[in-house]
């Protein structure tokens, strides 16, 4: 009868378990998008604070109810079995075999169950596709990779200063048609109208305006070590060794390692926790970046020390705290490389601030309107300081939108979704008028070339020199091949990036 109730137990908990994989495999879609299993591995073996608590409550009032009431009501019809049925079998041997057949015919269902919902699961993350990958593995490093590292640079006599603004979730998806966006009305006129002004390689061509987005960097931190490193964040399943306040992509030479090696201060201002998704990590260890996040804030006395909205505090704050410390960082007379990320346009539906106006009556159009407003506000700020001239200005969005709901009607329709860019007060000039298919890794070098920086290498990482007339990677093989190729497994970048191993 022990062995029976055991049984019993066992088959509730698989029950429960392919029922919660089945709710995941709904769930992961609906509230992330389209995103790889390799993003999903990395959130799960990296620091999680300053997590939005709203997608932990989704999750749990989402996954957990369903799962845990059929399994309750199936352990409790199982114990009233047994109790009703054990009296009756004692000396009744066809009763017996009936109740044997009945506990056969129970596992083998809850089995299915419990198969299903795992082979549920694991179509809709990814992770076929993640095994495939890392059982293909690509020789794109070997044929296209140029470590930064290895490269020779030279500034101007006069060095530039750089401010790079990552946009949560910014799209060209949001103008209006006659800018390739999606929309009659543009969400972002207002930096819709920096980018005719200033320069996104496009060249009036809309169906190249903005990047393209690879799967390895369709989140915020594989955006910023996209742009600022040329190359993805692929983590190992056992991931956790290799992003620590120790190590975090070793081999990887990022623009702010260049830049801190030629005299740079580097700075990143973000109004969240930095140790979420090892962001703090990452640029202390590439260019010992001073970082001014959430809990500098309270130090600071920027805000008190209960204030907590959103992922700590809203970008309207951000902006304003953005004018003290580049203030402070033009003050000291030395080149400064000032980076600050945004965070009110993060799914769903984001974050209005109190200066959000409901104009296109859906909150997601509202919060990306208001940001674009914010945003061009702080530029033009900019602008009117001192040291503006000798300061170039990028504007990139980090990664596409995750808000899945608010984009049916657009990928329905077959539009190419892709992230705003733009380079304000740039010292160099393109050298072809021809408009460039670009993707995040090709920032990287372009970034450094727009403060009139020279090197010997057409490539840096994956990401090609846009100023020059070489090809980018997606240019060359093509958007779907690139991101393929990219996306599988590589003995390369686990050696010589993930590991930092040293080339004899």
């Amino acid at each position: 009868m022990k062995k029976r109730r055991l049984i019993s137990v066992l088959t509730c908990v698989l029950v429960f378990i392919g029922l919660l994989l089945i709710k995941v495999g709904e769930w992961v879609p609906q509230n992330f998008g389209n995103i790889s299993f390799e993003q999903i591995l990395f959130h799960l073996i990296v620091p999680m604070e300053g997590t939005d608590t709203s997608f932990v409550e989704s999750f749990v009032e989402y996954c957990l109810p369903m799962p845990a009431f059929i399994s309750g009501l199936l352990l409790f019809f199982c114990y009233l079995r047994d109790r009703v049925v054990s009296s009756d079998i004692k000396n009744n041997i066809f009763k017996c075999k009936q109740y044997n057949i009945l506990i056969i015919v129970t596992t083998v269902a809850c089995l299915f169950i419990y198969g299903f919902g795992i082979t549920d699961c694991i179509y809709a993350v990814g992770i076929d596709e993640y095994w495939y990958n890392i059982s293909h593995p690509s020789k794109i490093y070997e044929n296209y990779y140029v470590d930064p590292s290895t490269v020779s640079y030279t500034f101007p006599e006069q060095k530039r200063n750089l401010i790079y603004i990552f946009l949560e979730s910014m799209e060209t998806t949001y103008e209006d048609f006659d800018h390739g966006g999606a929309f009659e009305e543009s969400r972002i006129p207002e930096l819709t109208e920096l980018a005719d002004n200033n320069l996104t390689f496009s060249f009036g061509n809309n169906d190249n305006n903005g990047f393209l987005v690879p799967s390895l960097s369709s989140w915020t931190v594989g955006g910023l070590v996209g742009q600022t490193s040329g190359v993805p964040l692929n983590i190992p399943i056992d991931g956790n060794s290799y992003v620590s306040n120790k190590s975090f992509l070793p081999g990887a030479y990022s623009i702010g390692n260049i830049l801190e090696s030629n005299g740079y201060q580097n700075e990143i201002l973000l109004g969240s926790d930095a140790k979420f998704g090892g962001r703090k990590y990452y640029f202390e260890q590439h260019g010992n970046f001073n970082i001014v996040d959430y809990n500098s804030a309270k130090k600071n006395k920027w805000i008190d020390e209960d204030y907590k909205v959103w992922w700590g505090y809203e970008d309207l704050k951000l902006f304003e705290f953005a004018k003290i410390e580049l203030t402070n960082l033009a003050s000291t007379g030395q080149p400064f490389n000032f980076n600050m990320l945004t965070a009110d346009t993060h799914h769903i539906g984001g974050y209005p601030c109190s200066e959000c106006e409901d104009i296109y009556g859906d909150q997601y159009s509202n919060v990306i309107r208001c940001s674009s407003k914010h945003v061009t506000e702080l530029v033009k700020w900019i602008q009117e300081q001192p040291w503006y001239e000798n300061t170039t200005i990028i504007l990139a969005g980090d990664h596409k939108s995750m808000d899945s709901n608010w984009f049916n009607d657009i990928e329905n329709s077959g539009y190419n979704r892709k992230c705003f860019y733009a380079i304000i007060n740039s010292v160099a000039v393109p050298k072809t008028q021809n408009s460039r298919k670009i993707s995040t890794y090709d920032l990287f070098p372009t970034t450094l070339a727009s403060l009139g920086v020279t090197f010997n290498s057409d490539r840096l990482g994956l990401g090609t020199n846009l100023y020059i007339e070489t090809p980018t990677l997606v240019e060359e093989l093509g958007f779907k091949k690139f991101d393929k190729e990219v996306t599988k497994h590589s003995n390369y970048y686990d050696k010589y990036i993930l590991y930092g191993k040293r080339k004899n």
